[in-house]
């Protein structure tokens, strides 16, 4: 905002330099970004003012902090009283008071159309905004003084002698005084006559109602108009003017009639026109709120003592009405700075004004506290931890997705992944669900770094899902996703395994519980390279891990030929907090090592015969301490619908050598009872 350092002095007695002005307007909170000093000797300065500083959008109201901080009598400048103006039947209705609190309208008789006197264009020039009459001119020169917006009617060209503030009920046209003819969207705020629109409330006059060089009676418009109605319109209309601009940030609505009248005044005096008739239509009286302060509280956010009756003449300078209570004072704020509504926004103007250069520099005081970490982010930092040490990335991604990226994965009806909650004001159509797995967001994480050349990519994800249960709200879990791809290329080492045993191997050195893997049937996995998480004797699926197939691959639409994926996906709940080193003691005593080969039916589970092995009852002593499956195979010499697994099992004691006989004791009562239970056979 430009403003004029003598028109300042107009408002205020003052002998500070331009240069003590700036900075005293710059340390109040209202930076003064230039000035320029011009022709007639007039300094004009450029305002930064903050968006809740509406009061600032005016002459007037920059005068009133100067007057402020420099103790100074703020001097307003003269309104007339026109309490004898006649009747002239003039009416005005406002019928969507919601959207327009109070409207004051002056029939101004007999004014002559001339341009402005030199020092009004002058002022208005030196301000940004081009002189065109004096009826026009003296608006604008009240809208710069006073922050009220204000609009001249050509009397003559209204119709049935009446004013109706109403919102469109449906889309309309009307030429603006830009001449371009526009359509209006149902629900706009119009001035309208009795034959239709005449403005477009706050923003911009219509141009069959203007003031010309013919005019002689005008209507004088000042109203208070809803800060959300007006953004919307300039909005939807692309038009921006000084008046919008400050009626979207709220203008002072004791001050309409005030703003008005002095308008009137000026025209009287510069046009020659007579005052017929002062109408005061407000529906919608403007009460502040009060609000409780403590001299104790302002002390505590400053950090400086300030006596109780220096924060009352603070306050009473800014036009704060300030009651003085036994405990605390009551303040109420002016109808011009409804931005204050805290206690904090009171010490924050106390501060302004006192001089933040006066508050003195003081180190803070810390107490130092335990940092009470609880075990669930001490669990996810371990994690987290854990899966960087393995060389993954964490992504983060939204909590919405698409209906689209199940059935991209062939999840089918009934799984519990389709019970999603639906967004009901989604910030894009297609995302319009809360996720209940993680995975389709890595995927799309591993189609853009494809995309951008990318040959390896290790990413994970922790973050919660949401189910519809039919509840007031929905259950909420936490997951781990992780996802690995590695592009084909030149190596110097070639990884043998295949990335479904890698990613099993990652579950087995970040995991604190002991899983089961069981075969899976997810639709989305290989089904020779995936396996269902499983706690609780393989009772509760948990998760899973795999490669993603062929076919869900091809449907990523990536630019790569067959991407080998492998992912893995859980509900972490269950782990506990694990350190990512363990320590043990290295035995000093041999380990003796059995194999067994033992053909079972298709149907049975590697994981099944492992805990059979491991049964601490037939091994009381803990003697086996390893167990891995190293070979299946199906065909030659194997029945159809059976299978041959084979396992090599370490036998060692942490105390002493084993026997050779012992070993082969327990090793036979480990095979008989994995084939009794299984009812399988040793493997020829």
């Amino acid at each position: 905002m430009l403003i004029s350092y003598n028109w300042l002095k107009d408002y205020i007695d003052f002998d500070n330099s331009a240069g003590e002005i700036a900075e005293i307007l710059t340390m109040s909170g209202l930076e003064v970004e230039s000035f320029n000093r011009q022709d007639n000797g007039d300094v004009i300065m450029e305002l930064n003012v903050t968006p809740n500083r509406a009061d600032c959008l005016s002459v007037i109201g920059v005068a009133r902090d100067v007057a402020a901080i420099l103790k100074k009598t703020l001097k307003l400048p003269e309104t007339g009283d026109f309490g004898n103006a006649t009747d002239t039947g003039f009416k005005v209705e406002i019928i969507d008071a919601a959207l327009c609190h109070r409207y004051c309208g002056i029939v101004i008789s007999g004014v002559k159309v001339t341009p402005s006197p030199e020092w009004m264009r002058d002022r208005l020039e030196h301000s940004g905004i081009r002189p065109i009459n004096n009826i026009v001119d003296i608006t604008n020169y009240v809208l710069l003084e006073f922050g009220q917006p204000l609009h001249a009617f050509d009397l003559s060209r209204l119709k049935g002698n009446k004013i109706i503030v109403k919102a469109a009920d449906r889309p309309q046209m009307i030429a603006t005084l830009d001449g371009i003819e526009r359509t209006v969207a149902a629900g706009t705020l119009l001035i309208c006559d009795a034959d239709g629109p005449v403005a477009l409330a706050g923003v911009m006059g219509g141009k069959d109602s203007a003031v010309t060089e013919t005019t002689t009676d005008i209507l004088l418009e000042s109203a208070w108009f809803s800060p959300a109605s007006i953004r919307v319109t300039s909005k939807l209309t692309g038009l921006r003017s000084e008046s919008s601009f400050r009626f979207e940030r709220t203008t002072d609505i004791d001050g309409v009639k005030n703003a008005a009248l002095r308008a009137a005044s000026l025209m009287a005096a510069h046009s020659g026109g007579l005052i017929s008739e002062v109408i005061d239509n407000y529906p919608n009286r403007y009460a502040a709120r009060p609000i409780a302060m403590s001299c104790e509280n302002v002390q505590k956010l400053l950090g400086v003592k300030i006596p109780e009756g220096q924060i009352v003449d603070i306050l009473s300078r800014l036009g704060f009405t300030v009651e003085r209570l036994p405990q605390n004072l009551l303040i109420t704020p002016p109808s011009f700075r409804r931005d204050i509504e805290l206690e904090a926004d009171l010490i924050e103007e106390i501060a302004r004004i006192y001089g933040y250069n006066n508050i003195p520099a003081v180190m803070p005081q810390l107490s130092l506290a335990i940092n009470n970490v609880s075990d669930k982010h001490k669990k996810l930092a371990e994690l987290r931890h854990s899966l960087r040490y393995a060389g993954f990335t964490e992504t983060i991604n939204y909590s919405f997705t698409s209906k689209d990226d199940l059935t991209l994965l062939n999840i089918p009806e009934g799984d519990q992944r389709r019970a999603a909650v639906t967004v009901k004001n989604p910030l894009q159509k297609d995302y319009n669900i809360l996720r209940t797995f993680l995975l389709p967001s890595l995927l799309k994480n591993l189609k853009h770094n494809i995309a951008v050349g990318a040959k390896e990519v290790n990413i994970y994800e922790i973050g919660t899902v949401f189910f519809d249960t039919g509840d007031e709200f929905p259950k909420e879990r936490l997951k781990l996703a992780v996802l690995s791809y590695s592009g084909k290329g030149k190596r110097l080492y070639n990884e043998p395994a295949s990335q479904f045993y890698s990613m099993k191997g990652l579950l087995e050195t970040i995991s604190s519980v002991n899983y089961e893997l069981r075969q899976s049937n997810e639709a989305f996995l290989d089904d020779g390279q995936s396996a269902d998480i499983c706690i609780g004797g393989g009772n509760e699926k948990v998760g899973f891990l795999g490669q993603v197939s062929a076919e869900i691959a091809a449907r990523l639409d990536m630019i790569v030929d067959r991407p080998e994926i492998a992912v893995l996906e859980m509900f972490i709940e269950h782990e506990e907090t694990k350190p990512m080193f363990k320590t043990s003691i290295i035995t000093k005593y041999p380990p003796i090592e059995r194999d067994i080969a033992i053909v079972v039916d298709d149907s049975c589970q590697s994981c099944d015969i492992i805990n059979l092995i491991k049964d601490k009852r037939l091994d009381p002593g803990r003697l086996v301490e390893f167990v891995e499956i190293f070979d299946l195979y199906k065909g030659k010499n194997i029945p159809d619908g059976k299978k041959s697994l084979a396992y090599h099992i370490v036998y060692r004691s942490k105390e002493r050598t084993l026997l050779e006989s012992e070993v082969d004791a327990l090793h036979a009562e480990i095979v008989n009872h994995v084939i009794g239970k299984t009812g399988g056979a040793l493997r020829a």
